[in-house]
C-alpha cells in the first residue's frame, strides 16, 4: 500500500506501508496525465481539484472545472495519431506548491483542431507547470516554442503581426 503525503523524504515505515514524497507523487500524477492523453482514458485521473483552471486548454481561453479539463485532455487523443508523451525531466519546487515537467510530444495530426493542418508530423518539447494545493492540481500552464510546431496557426498569426509591425515602422 502507498501512502501519499507532502514530506520531502521517502522512507519505509514498516513492511506494509511506504511513504512517498510530494515530489514523487507529483511526478507520478504528471505521468498519469500524459498516459491519459495518449490513450484518451481519463477515468483514473482523480487528483485534479474540482475548480482546476487550465490556462493552456483552449485557444478561446481558460478551461475551468475538473470535468471540463478531463474532457479537454481526453479530446487531445482524438486529434493526434500515434501520440507519445515522454517525460524528459521533472521537479517540484522546494515549497511543494509547483510541479514542473519538460516533456516531448510526438505524433501526427488527424485534423486541424490542434492548430496544424491534418497529417502534420509533430515532435516538440514543452514545459508544463502545475500549481498544487492539498495534493490536488489547481492550475496548469504550458509553455512551448511556437516555431517547433509546423504550420501552427498561432505561429502564422505571430509572423503576420510581426510583419505588420515592421510595415508600420517603415512609414
Amino acid at each position: 500500500m502507498l501512502v501519499f503525503n507532502s514530506c520531502t523524504d521517502s522512507k519505509k515505515t514498516d513492511t506494509s506501508t511506504t511513504t512517498v514524497s510530494g515530489a514523487e507523487t507529483n511526478s507520478m500524477h504528471s505521468k498519469e496525465i500524459y498516459r491519459a492523453i495518449e490513450t484518451g482514458d481519463v477515468s483514473k485521473v482523480e487528483f485534479l481539484d474540482d475548480d482546476i483552471i487550465d490556462h493552456e486548454g483552449s485557444p478561446d481561453g481558460d478551461v475551468k472545472g475538473k470535468d471540463n479539463v478531463k474532457a479537454m485532455l481526453a479530446d487531445i487523443h482524438n486529434h493526434i495519431s500515434n501520440l507519445k508523451m515522454e517525460t524528459i525531466a521533472d521537479a517540484t519546487s522546494a515549497d511543494g506548491q509547483y510541479h514542473f515537467a519538460l516533456i516531448r510530444m510526438s505524433g501526427t495530426t488527424t485534423d486541424d483542431k490542434m492548430g496544424m493542418p491534418a497529417n502534420t508530423a509533430m515532435d516538440h518539447s514543452s514545459v508544463d507547470v502545475v500549481k498544487v494545493k492539498d495534493g490536488k492540481a489547481v492550475e496548469h500552464w504550458g509553455f512551448y516554442e511556437m516555431k517547433s510546431m509546423p504550420g501552427n496557426k498561432m505561429e502564422n498569426k505571430m509572423k503576420s503581426d510581426d510583419k505588420m509591425k515592421m510595415d508600420t515602422t517603415k512609414k
